[in-house]
């Protein structure tokens, strides 16, 4: 059977727009893995080469030797996963009021909202100011920059959540406070399974907010550093290689959390569902 000329051309319009789509998002991936396996003498050279000549692991050997990366790596991912139970605490109970009550819902909206309109440089200034004065300021723990994180974070888990809720039928909650179920049990054991999917979301998207964030973790951590300010001395310091291997080190997290919560994807995240 003959297929339609028009059916192939859309077939292969679809093919070339999958294959851009795909090349620009893992090209900037594979530049970065490529960096991290060239010499510093490769890389300064011209023309420039998709492909390493002379291999070599030795950034990542450099790496695995340097006690700061160890600890700022462990600093990330405590002040991200802090940042992730803080965001969704507070996003919860007021995503499901936004989306249950219209007349909270937009006044919740523009008030986590107001953490986004200042840029970041303007609102670290003043934070850095305030945590001298408390005591958070470079803390060996981090705790202010996790306060910043959360506050830039507020606002996804916020957004992400309320969708969900929104598309939870108000029926099932009712039925369940008919049958005598407390108003905590039925957001407990019937809401939030609900939105599960939108959760999940919530959680990678303010985990990847807090752990590449640069701004407030340059300007509220000098020496107890995270990683992303690590990587910008690096590359301003004129070593490509080894900045490119922390590079790689940063996406191994973010790629474990992707894959754990790739079920929750499937399930249907930012579907609003609720499935």
């Amino acid at each position: 059977m003959r297929v339609p000329a028009r059916v192939r051309i859309e077939a292969l319009a679809r093919s070339a727009t999958v294959w851009a789509i795909a090349s620009a998002a893992l090209l900037p991936l594979w530049l970065i893995v490529k960096q991290a396996v060239t010499p510093d003498r490769e890389s300064f050279a011209w023309p420039p080469t998709l492909v390493p000549h002379e291999p070599t692991l030795a950034s990542f050997a450099v790496l695995a030797g340097t006690t700061e990366l160890a600890d700022g790596f462990l600093l990330s991912f405590g002040v991200a996963l802090a940042t992730v139970a803080a965001a969704l605490a507070i996003a919860l109970p007021a995503a499901w009021l936004a989306a249950r009550d219209a007349v909270h819902d937009r006044r919740l909206e523009i008030l986590v909202l107001l953490a986004r309109v200042f840029p970041a440089i303007a609102v670290a200034v003043p934070l850095a100011v305030t945590f001298v004065r408390v005591g958070l300021y470079n803390d060996r723990l981090a705790s202010g920059l996790w306060l910043a994180h959360t506050l830039l974070a507020l606002p996804v888990a916020f957004l992400v959540l309320r969708a969900g809720f929104r598309a939870v039928p108000r029926e099932l909650e009712e039925a369940a406070l008919l049958d005598g179920a407390r108003p905590l049990r039925v957001f407990l054991r019937v809401t939030l399974p609900l939105v599960r999917p939108q959760l999940a979301t919530a959680a990678l998207l303010v985990f990847l907010a807090s752990w590449d964030e640069l701004t407030y973790a340059l300007l509220l951590q000098v020496t107890n550093r995270t990683v992303p300010p690590l990587l910008y001395y690096l590359s301003a310091f004129g070593f490509p290689a080894l900045s490119s291997a922390v590079a790689v080190v940063m996406l191994l997290p973010a790629l474990a959390l992707l894959g754990f919560l790739q079920r929750a994807f499937r399930a249907g995240l930012l579907s609003g569902s609720g499935r």
